[in-house]
C-alpha cells in the first residue's frame, strides 16, 4: 500500500509579507541600528531584503546563497554556502536578511562568512523564526513553536511548492476536485480549481503527470 504523505502547510499572502517586513524594519529602526549594507540570502531572503532596503533607505543590496532544503517539506542534509559575497563590506554595518530560519544553519553560515570580511557590525533579520533554531535572528516578526511545525509557502515560491505537493496527492488517480480535497486533507491548504489546473499543466509539461480519462495520474 502506498504511504500517504501528510504535513501542515500554510500559504502566505503578499499582504502578510508586506506587514511583517515593515514591522521588522520598524524594529530595526527603533532599536537604533543603522545598516549601511543589506545582504539577502537567496533565494528566499531576496524579496524581504529589498523591501527592508526600501523601508530603511539603504542603497547597497547584495546577495549570498545558501542551500539547505532540497524540495518542499524535505531537508537536504547540511546547509552549504554556494555563493559567497564578491564585494567589499569592510567597515560597513551589515544586515543579513532571510525569509525564515528553522535550524539556523543557513543563517549561521551566512553570518559567519560575512563576519570574515571585516564589517563594523553584523545583525540578522527574518520574517519568521522557529523556537528551536540554533541561531535566533536579532530581529523577526513571527515566532513558530516546535509543536506547531508548518511548511510555509511564500508567494515567491507558490508554484514550485504546489508542484511538489500536488504530486504527493496522486498516490492514486484523482480528478481536479479530488486533488483539491487531497491538498486540504494532506496539507491543510485550500487551493482554487484554477490554480490546481495551472499546476497540472506545468507538471504535464515536465512529464510528471498525465491525464487518463477524467483523472490525473503520476508518471513513474
Amino acid at each position: 500500500m502506498t504511504e500517504i504523505e501528510s504535513f501542515k502547510c500554510r500559504i502566505l499572502s503578499w499582504n502578510e509579507i508586506a506587514k511583517w517586513t515593515e514591522a521588522v524594519a520598524n524594529d530595526i529602526d527603533d532599536n537604533g541600528y543603522r545598516p549601511t549594507v543589506v545582504i539577502g540570502l537567496t533565494r528566499g531572503g531576496w524579496i524581504p531584503a529589498r523591501l527592508i532596503c526600501d523601508h530603511l533607505r539603504v542603497k547597497k543590496l547584495y546577495a549570498v546563497k545558501t542551500e539547505h532544503w532540497g524540495i518542499t517539506g524535505n531537508m537536504d542534509g547540511k546547509a552549504l554556502l554556494t555563493q559567497e559575497l564578491n564585494t567589499s563590506i569592510e567597515g560597513e554595518n551589515v544586515l543579513i536578511v532571510d525569509d525564515i530560519t528553522e535550524t539556523g544553519e543557513s543563517l549561521g553560515l551566512a553570518v559567519g562568512h560575512v563576519r570574515q570580511l571585516s564589517p563594523a557590525d553584523v545583525k540578522a533579520a527574518t520574517l519568521l523564526s522557529f523556537t528551536y533554531t540554533k541561531l535566533v535572528p536579532d530581529y523577526f516578526e513571527v515566532e513558530v513553536a516546535e509543536d506547531d511545525w508548518t511548511w510555509f509557502i511564500f508567494p515567491w515560491n507558490l508554484h514550485e511548492d504546489l508542484r511538489t505537493l500536488l504530486v504527493k496527492t496522486l498516490y492514486e488517480p484523482k480528478t481536479v476536485l479530488g486533488i483539491q480535497e487531497a491538498l486540504k486533507d494532506q496539507f491543510q491548504i485550500d487551493v482554487s480549481e484554477d490554480l490546481v489546473r495551472r499546476t497540472l499543466r506545468n507538471l504535464r509539461a515536465c512529464d510528471m503527470v498525465r491525464k487518463e480519462g477524467a483523472k490525473w495520474v503520476r508518471c513513474e
